[in-house]
C-alpha cells in the first residue's frame, strides 16, 4: 500500500472511532511552536492557525505564540479570536508595530473581529513583535521550538538584529540558534521563481534572514501548496457555521476552494509529512529582488519539499488538511511531533 493510501486509510478508520487514541501522547513534553503569520489578504493563514490549534488542543504540539506580520490593524484582533475560539486566552500575540502605514484590506479580519469579539483587542495592544519573540525564546529550553513563517520575514528579521536585553544576554540570532530546533518557511518557488512571501512588501527581510540564519530551514514553495485545494464543500460541512474558520472561508470566497500554501507547512509539523513529501537537500539563494534559486549540496542545511509524483495524491493530501482545520484528527504515530 502506498504511504499516502495507508495514511487515509488510518484517517477514515480513526474519524468514524468514538474516541481517538494518541497513545504516547503526554508521556513526552510536547513540540514547542511559534508561528509568524500575515493573517490578512489570504485564507489560508486562517486554516493554518486552526490546524495548529487542533494540534494544541489535543496536547500534540505546545503552541506558545503567535506572531502577525501584516499591515491590517484589525489582524491581531483576528488572530485573538481564534486562539479565544479554540479556549486559549493565554496564548500571546505580536504584532509588526512602527509601521508607516497600517490599512484595512482583508475580506475575513475585521468582520471575525466584529462578529465574534467580546471585547475586541486593538493593535496597539498587541505585543511588540521583536521582544515577544525574545521572551518565548528565552523562556524554552535549548533546541525545543519550531518555528513556522508563513508570511514574509521582516519580525524575523526584527528577532535576528535585536540585541541583548532583560530576556536574555544573547543577540537575536544567537538567541535563535539556540533555542530553534526547526525552521519550516512557506516561500519561495523551487528550483527556482519568485514568491510573494519572499519579494512582497519586504524582500530585504528575506535576503537578511536566509543569509543570517545558522540552522537547517524547510521549505515550502509555491508550487507546493498550488495544487492542493482545500477550504470547499468539504470543510463547510465538516465545521458548525457559528464557527470563525467557517466564517472566514465564507467571507473569502464562500467555499469556493483555496490553496493551501500555508497549511502544507504546518503539516510539516508531523512525521507522516516525511512518507508524503519528498525533500531536496541544499541551499536556497535570494536575489536583492526577492526571486530564489536553489543550489543543490548534499551537506546543505536547506532543504525543500517535492509533492508525491501522482497527482492523483493531491486530493487525498487536502481530505487530510481539512480534517485537521476541522479538528477532525488522525492518529497513529505519524501525527506526534
Amino acid at each position: 500500500m502506498r504511504p499516502i493510501a495507508k495514511v487515509l486509510l488510518i484517517l477514515a478508520v480513526c474519524l468514524g472511532a468514538p474516541r481517538i487514541e494518541f497513545g504516547c501522547a503526554g508521556t513526552v513534553a510536547p513540540l514547542r511552536v511559534i508561528l509568524d503569520a500575515d493573517l490578512d489578504s489570504d485564507v489560508d493563514d486562517v486554516g493554518a492557525l486552526a490546524m495548529l490549534m487542533n494540534l494544541h488542543s489535543r496536547g500534540l504540539i505546545e503552541l506558545i505564540g503567535v506572531v502577525i506580520t501584516s499591515d491590517d490593524p484589525f489582524a491581531p484582533g483576528c488572530a485573538r479570536v481564534l486562539l479565544d475560539h479554540f479556549g486559549t486566552k493565554e496564548i500571546p500575540i505580536g504584532f509588526l508595530k512602527n509601521q508607516s502605514r497600517l490599512t484595512q484590506h482583508s475580506r475575513y479580519t475585521r468582520k471575525l473581529v466584529e462578529e465574534f469579539s467580546v471585547t475586541p483587542m486593538a493593535w496597539q495592544s498587541a505585543e511588540d513583535a521583536a521582544p515577544l519573540y525574545r521572551k518565548l525564546l528565552a523562556d524554552s529550553p535549548d533546541a525545543s521550538v519550531a518555528l513556522i513563517t508563513i508570511g514574509h520575514l521582516s519580525s524575523l528579521q526584527a528577532l535576528l538584529q535585536s540585541a541583548p536585553d532583560a530576556y536574555s544576554q544573547l543577540t537575536g540570532i544567537d538567541l535563535a540558534h539556540q533555542k530553534i530546533r526547526r525552521w519550516i518557511c512557506m516561500g519561495g518557488q523551487y528550483p527556482s521563481g519568485k514568491e510573494a512571501n519572499f519579494y512582497r512588501p519586504d524582500p530585504a527581510s528575506t535576503l537578511y534572514c536566509l543569509e543570517h540564519w545558522r540552522g537547517s530551514a524547510l521549505f515550502c514553495g509555491w508550487e507546493a501548496g498550488n495544487p492542493i485545494l482545500t477550504g470547499g464543500s468539504r470543510l463547510k460541512e465538516l465545521l458548525p457555521s457559528r464557527h470563525p474558520v467557517y466564517r472566514a472561508y465564507q467571507l473569502y470566497n464562500d467555499f469556493h476552494g483555496r490553496q493551501s500554501w500555508d497549511q502544507l507547512a504546518v503539516l510539516q509539523l508531523l512525521p507522516i509529512a516525511e512518507e508524503l513529501f519528498s525533500r531536496t537537500r541544499g541551499r536556497c539563494v535570494v536575489a536583492p529582488d526577492g526571486s530564489n534559486h536553489w543550489q543543490d549540496d548534499p551537506a546543505g542545511n536547506h532543504q525543500y519539499i517535492e509533492l508525491p509524483p501522482d497527482p492523483a495524491e493531491y486530493s487525498r493530501i487536502a481530505e487530510m488538511i481539512d480534517h485537521l482545520m476541522a479538528g477532525e484528527m488522525p492518529c497513529g504515530p505519524g501525527f506526534h511531533p
